[in-house]
């Protein structure tokens, strides 16, 4: 069996059987590749390809091209898994704290609650740094609704909060991994904050050029229907811990002992 991960990260297992790549070299053994311009292997040379919150930095012209690319390298009866943000859970999650928010105009929770969800639909579109305003949200003192920000963004939520938090009190470097974006956007919204760097139209416009910014969202309406246009079948709806891959769990990418990685995700599967 032969699996390809595309736009790794640093979400990638070692296992042999892996073929790892992004952008830019991310740990031992990834290869750096521009996925715009294609997935660089033969037709039919993969049993699984798979990639997590990846799509939706591709416009939605190039998105179709990519998953085009990923079934061409498929072989025949194989899985594409992907992972993305998934827009119907967003926004039924924004109305309901909309109307919670108009029933309780006090509540403060229910306020931040509400900010929170507007940040998720619009600040990964228009943000020109990085990190936008999401970054400068998790880097407050005191979060008042913290459970209700990791219940939508996870381990990786936790994991920015507390590179914050370790620098703000020893200075230390943390010492667990974290996303390149995230570290990225960490040093952008310091230099901001202390007046270091201005901002200008070149500035925005090399950022925006990046890959950071979120430039479609699906759902499980648009992306079923985008898979089977492109020649895929049987598409399925997914958890973290389900698939067509009968030792999915084994590789800890989607989540790890109940604990989701991603949990404002959509997964989807899906056989050539």
């Amino acid at each position: 069996m032969k699996y390809l991960n595309l736009g790794c990260g640093h979400n990638f297992s070692n296992n042999k059987i892996w073929t790892n790549l992004d952008f830019v070299v991310t740990g031992e053994g990834v290869i750096a590749h521009n996925l715009l311009a294609g997935v660089p292997f033969e037709d039919e040379s993969f049993n699984l390809v798979y990639h997590s919150h990846v799509l939706e930095h591709f416009s939605r012209k190039d998105g179709k091209k990519f998953l085009q690319e990923c079934f061409r390298v498929l072989a025949k009866a194989g899985v594409i898994r992907i992972a993305i943000p998934d827009l119907e859970r967003i926004a039924e999650t924004y109305l309901k704290m909309l109307k919670l928010g108009i029933a309780n105009e006090d509540d403060d929770v229910i306020r931040a609650n509400y900010n929170w969800m507007m940040l998720e639909m619009y600040d990964q579109t228009v943000r020109n740094y990085g990190g936008g305003e999401m970054a400068g949200y998790l880097f407050q003192e005191e979060i008042i609704n913290e459970d209700f920000i990791y219940e939508r963004i996870g381990e990786e939520g936790k994991d920015i909060r507390n590179y914050y938090l370790n620098q703000s009190k020893d200075k230390k470097p943390f010492k667990r991994t974290l996303n390149y974006l995230f570290r990225m956007a960490i040093h952008r919204f310091k230099s901001l904050i202390n007046n270091k760097e201005k901002t200008t139209a070149m500035q925005i416009g090399q950022f925006r050029l990046q890959g950071e910014i979120h430039q479609w969202m699906y759902d499980r309406y648009s992306l079923s229907h985008l898979l089977k246009e492109i020649g895929f079948k049987d598409c399925k709806i997914q958890t973290a811990f389900t698939s067509y891959i009968s030792e999915w769990n084994t590789f800890n990418l989607d989540g790890k002992d109940n604990n989701i990685r991603k949990p404002d995700s959509l997964y989807i599967e899906a056989i050539k």
